[in-house]
């Protein structure tokens, strides 16, 4: 079964599914690794000109990483390695050279809200819980995903956010500027293709040079940033606290 689903519009629009819906389309690193590659694919292809990410089923966009994949880090190479992987994923969807649209169809937690983050435009579900409890893990987010929200909601509202590890419902998100609209749980795809399709009025090379232009100052950051966190990734995957944490919360 491929991770990835791609589908595209006549009209310009390319809708890719995350398709794990078993697991709340979580992170495994071939999904990663799929992602990455059906990215860099879209990127290169003239029919799509604005692309929509959501997940499969119901249920949820992506519960972020797999807790399996956290509690099977056999070393810190091997955690340092994965970190890098999905901090580099999350570059190509916020780099990505046309506007993405996330279309927040339930759970977006972890690294689910944080790739969600990256895009340039949220739609999310009424039904929709998001939420970073990486803190409860005793691990700590990918770089990349703490600046984007940093940019988006600033940085009293990321410290309330990432320190706690609450859930937030779709209309706080609303409230905090973190999701653009929210909408009824069976218009999320129908709105976010509305916005898509908005987009699509302006030239790709306008659209192109001014998510080039939105995205420059943060980008320095990112790449200032984004090996020091790897490696503080990599050193708490290995402590005890880290792998007893990880287990109690796969229990849950």
């Amino acid at each position: 079964m491929s991770l990835i689903k791609i589908e595209k519009l006549e009209s310009g629009i390319g809708i890719l599914t995350l398709n794990r819906p078993e697991v709340y389309n979580s992170f495994s690193r071939e999904l990663l690794l799929e992602l990455s590659e059906s990215l860099s694919i879209l990127a290169k292809d003239k029919e799509v000109r604005v692309l929509i990410i959501t997940g499969a089923g119901e249920k949820s966009f992506s519960s972020g990483v797999d807790l399996k994949v956290l509690q099977n880090l056999e070393s810190i190479e091997d955690a340092r390695d994965y970190a890098l992987l999905l901090e580099g994923t999350s570059e190509e969807l916020f780099n990505f050279p046309k506007p993405v649209i996330s279309a927040i169809n339930g759970y977006a937690l972890g690294g689910g809200l944080g790739y969600a983050s990256s895009t340039d435009y949220r739609v999310a579900s009424e039904q929709a819980k998001m939420g970073f409890p990486a803190v409860k893990l005793g691990a700590i987010l990918p770089v990349t995903c703490t600046l984007y929200l940093a940019n988006i909601i600033g940085a009293t509202n990321t410290r309330d956010i990432l320190l706690t590890g609450r859930m937030l419902s779709a209309n706080e998100a609303l409230e905090l500027n973190l999701v653009n609209k929210v909408v009824a749980h069976k218009d999320v795809l129908k709105e976010s293709i509305k916005v898509a399709e908005m987009m699509l009025e302006g030239s790709d090379m306008a659209l192109f040079y001014t998510k080039k232009t939105i995205n420059s100052l943060l980008s320095k950051d990112i790449e200032s940033q984004k090996l020091y966190a790897a490696d503080n990734f990599a050193f708490l995957s290995q402590t005890q606290e880290w792998k007893q944490r990880i287990n109690n919360f796969g229990k849950k």
